[in-house]
């Protein structure tokens, strides 16, 4: 997969922040206007008048000036026509934070249908599976914050605390040195891999969104509740409430089931847990058996994950407020929504990011809402 397509899944939206920067020159030119055939061009007017092009036809003005408030201080007393201009200043939309949490057991080293259990060599599910994930990182850092956790330990039931690879950008090429250098053989403490993931995302501090994605091909063991000699025992309901306790810290979870999963139900439930379970499928996890399923499976979850946060950024001046901002999606309208249906909302308590909701935010990952903008209004005083 090129970079080029996975751009095309991933579907991120280019967004500008339009700044209403405060002019009070008597008779100050606007943004300019463009002439039409026949005259000269023309120039925005400063004083709210329509942009037109002198002896031509109509002339443009982008972004527009949206409910600009006049100032009411000593400059705009002596300058009555004074106005608010506004420049368009780039944005992105906030890469997701994503951390794999990738199973190492010891079945890894079988083929997809388990009739291979040993030396299965390029069809073992570890080959098919790393092949996938390193291809995909490495064509997608710069879109998504990637982080990487294995889960066991090289051996037995363990998990260490920390991921292998933090979460930040361009990581794909530290993820494919790590997974270059790792070998299988452990149990599948799942419960355990999953609360050290969700630990971990909890001490981010950024506004980025957050997702765990936990790939496994087997059912779960090491329920830490049993004695140390009994601990390489089924543990679904311990591997699921993991999965619901990442959730309510605020992480949904993305399941990916790898060959044949050897338990099937516990994987439909965690991906329902999870919060993003796969729709119109014959399951609620991603079920893949090679390279190439599973590089499918890694575009399709990154679709389900463009960001519809917006950073905002400080207020440019004395002048303006990050609570005087309108918010447009290709130069439509958005209206603030603090229901989170279908409209706006701060991400954050210092307004500096915004996130869209609902419709409006599908519109954004699909890619039929290509810019989203922001201005900022004048204070009056």
């Amino acid at each position: 997969m090129g970079r080029s397509r996975a751009k095309h899944h991933f579907a991120a939206a280019v967004a500008a922040i339009a700044i209403a920067g405060c002019q009070f020159k008597q008779g100050a030119p606007g943004p300019t206007g463009v002439g039409g055939a026949g005259g000269a061009g023309g120039s925005g007017l400063a004083d709210g008048g329509s942009p037109v092009g002198t002896g031509g036809q109509a002339g443009t003005v982008t972004p527009p000036i949206i409910d600009a408030a006049v100032r009411t201080d000593a400059s705009s007393a002596s300058n009555p026509d004074s106005n608010c201009a506004a420049v368009n200043q780039g944005a992105a939309p906030l890469p997701p934070d994503i951390l794999i949490i990738q199973d190492r057991s010891g079945s890894m080293d079988w083929n997809a249908d388990a009739s291979c259990r040993s030396n299965c060599g390029a069809d073992s599910r570890w080959s098919q599976v790393t092949a996938a994930l390193k291809q995909v990182v490495s064509t997608t850092d710069t879109m998504v914050n990637w982080g990487f956790k294995f889960f066991g330990s090289a051996s037995g039931c363990g998990v260490t605390a920390p991921p292998e690879v933090p979460v930040g950008p361009m990581n794909g090429a530290a993820i494919v040195a790590v997974i270059d250098g790792a070998r299988t053989g452990s149990a599948t403490p799942t419960r355990l891999g999953m609360n050290a993931g969700a630990a971990y995302m909890a001490t981010l501090t950024d506004t980025n969104p957050k997702y765990l994605l936990l790939a496994t091909d087997g059912a779960p063991t090491c329920n830490p509740t049993l004695p140390a000699n009994m601990m390489n025992t089924e543990d679904a309901l311990g591997a699921q409430q993991a999965v619901t306790d990442a959730f309510n810290l605020g992480f949904k979870t993305f399941v990916v089931g790898i060959g044949d999963t050897m338990g099937a139900a516990t994987l439909d439930q965690m991906a329902i847990n999870g919060g993003m379970p796969q729709s119109g499928a014959a399951t609620s996890f991603y079920q893949v058996t090679d390279t190439a399923s599973l590089v499918a499976a890694l575009q399709t979850i990154l679709g389900r994950v463009g960001s519809c946060q917006f950073e905002v950024g400080a207020a440019p001046n004395s002048m303006t407020s990050n609570d005087l901002i309108d918010v447009f999606g290709d130069g439509m309208a958005i209206p603030r929504d603090t229901t989170h249906t279908d409209g706006w909302d701060y991400s954050n308590a210092a307004h500096t990011a915004i996130e869209v909701f609902g419709p409006r935010c599908d519109a954004v990952k699909a890619g039929t809402t290509m810019n989203v903008t922001v201005t900022f209004r004048c204070t009056v005083s």
